[in-house]
């Protein structure tokens, strides 16, 4: 019977460890913020005096919805606006913590997710050696923000451009000694737009001249100016 009764306070102890709540503490729960609208060079001829603010928490256990599978699959749960409105409360509360320069300046905030955002950033996250492009499977590669540091629009972009490298063949020599990467291969083929619109991109295009055109315009400039003479 004491056999028994300590196997069922064994299951009793794991099923408890099982079911981790989570739950945002103002002053101790981590959160990343960015400023997108800092990354538009245009932004402040569009939209003069107004900052765009993004704040990723970890979705609580009021907002997420467990299964019991393996690999662990989530879901977003009804809550009400009571539940939403305490988070919003307690995330601004740290947002002006941290930023006290926007107390007394936000004019409108809202709570969107909870969204798929990838892996945890947490310490065992980076020091983890699986976290990169190549996979023990042949032809099969990872891509996406997971192998960059941070969940953001420019890490995917980083994550994308790792993995090409590493279909092609790419290793580091070639990127550091022989300036062989994907991008340098794709401007090799690149052409100089025509019908282009100015208005359509945030920062204005430019065409920038080659060496020899600068040579060949140095050259007429001299030979005009030895004609005047």
């Amino acid at each position: 019977q004491m056999e028994i009764e300590e196997k069922g306070q064994k299951c009793q102890t794991l099923q408890k460890k099982k079911i981790r709540r989570v739950e945002f503490t103002s002053g101790n729960s981590w959160m990343k913020v960015s400023f997108p609208s800092a990354k538009d060079p245009s932004w402040k001829e569009r939209h003069d005096g107004i900052t765009t603010c993004v704040v990723t928490v970890e979705a609580g256990s009021d907002f997420v919805r467990e299964f019991d599978t393996l690999p662990k699959v989530y879901s977003a749960a009804k809550c009400g606006s009571s539940e939403t409105g305490r988070l919003l409360e307690r995330v601004t509360k740290d947002l002006i913590d941290n930023f006290p320069q926007l107390k007394d300046k936000i004019s409108f905030c809202r709570i969107v997710g909870p969204t798929r955002e990838g892996l945890s950033h947490n310490p065992q996250r980076f020091a983890a050696k699986g976290i990169k492009p190549k996979t023990p499977y042949p032809g099969l590669f990872v891509g996406g923000s997971d192998l960059t540091i941070g969940d953001s629009f420019s890490a995917s972009m980083v994550g994308s451009w790792i993995v090409s490298n590493a279909i092609i063949g790419y290793s580091f020599v070639d990127h550091l000694f022989l300036e062989k990467n994907v991008t340098s291969d794709v401007s090799q083929f690149m052409k100089v737009p025509r019908n282009r619109n100015d208005e359509d991109i945030a920062v204005p295009f430019q065409v920038y001249s080659s060496t020899e055109d600068n040579l060949n315009t140095d050259e007429e400039t001299t030979a005009e100016s030895s004609k005047e003479k």
